[in-house]
């Protein structure tokens, strides 16, 4: 577009020249050239300038369009910039707030933590000193049991010389029935035994009964003879008197100890609350059966009639004799269990305990031991 137009402008400086030099025929050709080039400018002016035009107002829409774009950007930035800075303080602010609250939860597991080793401590140091106390009660506990099977022992020797003594005076009372030389004395039908009262029978604890004693004397030679007064000791307290009559041709004879109608009538004292009864009865078995079952059975109920009759201390040494001799009997784990109970019953709950553990331990398949687990619930 320059170029033609300075083409143009050339043409028309060095016109002059020309048509000084140039024909009129050349001259009519420059005119027409020229006009034909007005033409084309003028043409060229209107779609070359209108194009241009239109392109320029184009591109002024454009860059208006392109300047709101560009401010659209510039907000939207400066937006996004805000929102960074935003997020930058809040993140600070959580970093701040997570390394304090790591900070405080690491010196809460620490305390949590001291505190548990201090507990852990605590239990253990309970533990053992209740493990030093478990021994020393078992320590005590085993002691007292040989004590209390000493003392039984005694009992029961002491109860054995009494036996003998009284046996011995029974035969001294029988050979006595005799005079020196002169015959047999003779008792009548009419004379009746006297009943001593228990208060003069000797105190033992053997099951022997006391058998009848009689007294006699030597009558004077021109008296007549005396009659004998014969005494019996009852075998219990509620037999009535009797009447005996003895036959001149005999004399009597130290009595032999009764066992009693054995286990079954043993169990029927028992049954009808004649404790004391059933427990000699269930002693003569012991003595006459050994180390049999039904001396081992007669052993525990000897236990039972004590238990029922409160004396629970003689009671446990019953039972004790069965745990120490016949530790693998079945009757072994019923003795354990009314040996605990015989212990609360005197208070003693802690012994009560550790029989009660040793149950579930060494018979913990039993229906014994479940009766010990539902005590240890209840203690």
């Amino acid at each position: 577009m320059k170029k033609t137009i300075l083409h143009f402008a050339l043409i028309l400086a060095v016109s002059p020249f020309l048509l000084q030099c140039a024909t009129q025929n050349e001259v009519q050709n420059l005119q027409y050239q020229l006009r034909l080039m007005n033409k084309k400018m003028e043409d060229m002016k209107s779609n070359t300038v209108g194009e241009i035009q239109k392109r320029q107002a184009d591109s002024s829409g454009q860059m208006s369009q392109l300047e709101q774009e560009i401010m659209t950007l510039k907000s939207q930035l400066e937006e996004t910039r805000q929102l960074n800075s935003q997020l930058k303080d809040k993140n600070a602010e959580l970093e701040s707030n997570f390394s304090n609250y790591t900070q405080q939860e690491a010196a809460k597991r620490d305390e949590a933590m001291r505190r548990m080793e201090e507990e852990q401590k605590a239990k253990e140091a309970k533990l053992a000193e209740l493990s030093e106390k478990m021994k020393v009660q078992q320590e005590s506990v085993q002691a007292m049991q040989e004590a209390r099977v000493q003392e039984a022992d005694r009992r029961a020797r002491e109860a054995k010389l009494a036996a003998e003594r009284a046996k011995a005076r029974t035969q001294a009372a029988g050979s006595a029935l005799t005079t020196g030389g002169a015959g047999v004395v003779k008792i009548g039908a009419t004379q009746q035994k006297k009943i001593l009262s228990s208060s003069t029978l000797p105190e033992t604890t053997s099951s022997t009964p006391v058998q009848t004693s009689t007294a006699a004397a030597t009558p004077p030679p021109s008296a007549p003879a005396a009659q004998p007064e014969v005494q019996q000791h009852p075998a219990t307290e509620s037999a009535p008197p009797q009447t005996a009559a003895l036959s001149p041709a005999s004399s009597p004879a130290p009595a032999a100890a009764k066992t009693g109608g054995g286990l079954a009538e043993a169990k029927n004292l028992y049954d009808s609350g004649k404790y004391q009864q059933a427990y000699t009865m269930y002693e003569q078995v012991v003595r006459d059966n050994g180390t049999g079952n039904d001396a081992i059975d007669a052993r525990y109920m000897m236990g039972e009639c004590l238990f029922q009759q409160k004396e629970f201390d003689q009671a446990i040494l019953q039972y004790q004799k069965i745990i120490a001799q016949q530790a693998k009997h079945p009757k072994a784990a019923s003795a354990m269990l009314r040996q605990a109970m015989a212990f609360e019953k005197l208070s003693d709950n802690e012994t009560a305990k550790i029989i009660y553990q040793k149950i579930l331990s060494s018979y913990g398949s039993s229906p014994e031991a479940a009766q010990a687990q539902e005590k240890l619930n209840k203690m």
